[in-house]
């Protein structure tokens, strides 16, 4: 994408215009990222402790619900808080009498905040259910007092999830244009200027110039998570088979934690509550009426794009997650030749725009041998893969293996290394040192980075726009083309669809990896059933 900008034409001049332009976009790009890491990873830490570690009625409802941003598109939730909390919105205007714009620098931040709250949610409860809580008991048993127990020995543990989180959070804010885009008026972003430089004024040269700046803070984040995480590790000598809950906690510590994850959660489900409003709304903003038009107008017309969306999305959702977790154990364990430059080039898409992405795929595939045979090779066809569904699906596996590699580093930290080795001592194979010990001990990370890659791939949209034709579009893209015609309701019916349809196969995908638990529970419950009735 980059050679093909800077190559072609007569170049682009880096004139005294410009460079305070890309200068003022990179600014708010690093100060939009820099909220947004602190608030998102902080909520993202309080609820993982709160939902696993604290025990409290409603707490699996709420373990639902702080997922919710998972299975909507990224831009309705952004809408839906423009409609609800804007000028005009349901809550500010109508209900409170207030006039608030959420356009600018707080919509931004705010928006991004929730989304990726869940993110770093995920990736830190994901190790925090199986950390080893021995040397937490050993403590207390010592006479530790709680807070010294959490600073010392808990939050140590944790590092490893957090800075994970944490990078991963600054690189998608630094990464989302549609943000920025809708609800962010007059505050840019570098993302949002590529992605107007590209489709609004068909500029490539002066995209790839955004792009080379948009990746410096990208890539110095990378490198500096990398190179603290490989610092002071803190390993645990077992991996703790079930979620341990805190025996006492203060009231005072639980009535802000709760208080602090009951925010979070009660603010995320007003703003999705939208979805289902409209969806069943007979015209939002003016006529409030209880209405099934949208939903007759939907079943009536060809429901192939869900199809689309839900074959892509559990395809990419396991390739890159397998894929993810697989290259974590390589790269971590395995002294390989370029496995560091191969780490970099999976991590690359979280810093890429997926506008950007999905430009230099269609640049690069409209030529032979790569995009180099337009220089070297003219007159030569080009490669077949453009305008097929095949190129879609390369490149969402390539977008999301980063997600299954970074939760299987943060997992991995936990492992002690001689646990393998003494396997290996044994006897046993490599092939069964992979499948019968460290896969297991890695299946947190995969059922993390599946939910994620699922979810994003059933909303992605920055990257595959300009790669899709009429016979592989997907729900997303005709709920972004309703939202551009002001079709409010339609849009907000066809994302319930799309949401209830996330919702149904993370069901099953549970369930199939968990049915021997979810037995389990049964078989005890009949059992306590059958105990009543004696």
């Amino acid at each position: 994408m980059f050679v093909y900008g800077l190559l072609s034409g007569s170049g682009t001049d880096l004139s005294n215009q410009i460079l305070p332009r890309i200068w003022k976009y990179m600014k708010n790009s690093l100060q939009v990222a820099l909220f947004v890491t602190v608030i998102a990873t902080s909520f993202g830490l309080l609820a993982s402790i709160t939902l696993w570690r604290v025990n409290f009625w409603g707490r699996k409802l709420m373990q639902v619900l702080v997922l919710m941003p998972l299975i909507s598109p990224p831009f309705v939730g952004t809408v839906a808080f423009i409609m609800l909390f804007g000028k005009r919105g349901l809550i500010t205007h109508s209900l409170l009498g207030l006039e608030i714009s959420p356009y600018g620098f707080h919509g931004i931040v705010t928006m991004q905040s929730i989304g990726l709250a869940t993110l770093a949610y995920l990736l830190i409860s994901s190790a925090i259910r199986k950390t080893d809580v021995s040397p937490e008991e050993a403590a207390r048993n010592l006479g530790a007092p709680e807070k010294k127990v959490f600073l010392t020995i808990t939050l140590p543990l944790m590092i490893p999830e957090i800075t994970v989180a944490a990078m991963l959070v600054f690189l998608t804010s630094m990464a989302d244009f549609a943000t920025p885009i809708i609800i962010g008026g007059a505050y840019q972003t570098l993302a949002s200027d590529l992605y107007i430089q590209i489709t609004g004024l068909y500029n490539v040269q002066m995209a790839s110039i955004t792009g080379i700046f948009l990746f410096i803070p990208c890539f110095a984040a990378f490198f500096i998570q990398r190179h603290y995480s490989g610092k002071n590790l803190v390993y645990s000598q077992y991996v703790s088979p079930e979620r341990i809950e805190y025996q006492q906690v203060k009231p005072v510590v639980k009535f802000m934690l709760l208080g602090l994850s009951s925010l979070f959660v009660i603010f995320v489900v007003f703003q999705y509550a939208f979805i289902v409003i409209g969806a069943f709304t007979e015209h939002w903003g003016y006529n409030y009426a209880f209405s099934l038009r949208h939903l007759e107008n939907i079943l009536s017309k060809n429901l192939a794009s869900f199809v689309n969306s839900v074959k892509l999305a559990v395809t990419v959702g396991f390739i890159s997650s397998l894929l993810g977790v697989l290259l974590a154990y390589i790269i971590k364990t395995k002294d390989y030749p370029l496995t560091r430059q191969l780490d970099l080039v999976v991590t690359l898409p979280a810093a890429t725009p997926g506008i950007l992405l999905g430009i230099g795929y269609l640049v690069t595939f409209r030529y032979p041998l790569l995009g180099i045979g337009k220089y070297v090779l003219p007159g030569f066809e080009p490669v077949i893969l453009l305008g097929t569904g095949i190129i879609i699906y390369l490149i969402c596996i390539y977008r999301y293996i980063y997600i299954g590699m970074k939760a299987g580093y943060a997992l991995m930290e936990h492992v002690n290394p001689n646990l393998e080795l003494a396997a290996i001592n044994l006897g046993a194979s490599e092939r069964r040192v992979f499948f019968d010990i460290m896969f297991p001990l890695l299946k947190p990370a995969f059922n993390t980075a599946f939910l994620k890659n699922f979810t994003s791939t059933m909303t992605t949209l920055g990257a595959i726009v300009f790669l899709l034709l009429p016979k592989n579009k997907v729900a997303v893209q005709q709920i972004f083309q309703i939202m551009t015609s002001s079709e409010i309701g339609a849009a907000a019916m066809m994302a319930l669809l799309l949401s209830l349809l996330s919702l149904v196969f993370l069901a099953a995908f549970q369930l199939l990896l968990n049915y021997e638990e979810i037995f389990k529970r049964l078989r005890e419950g009949r059992q306590w059933v059958s105990s009543l009735r004696k």
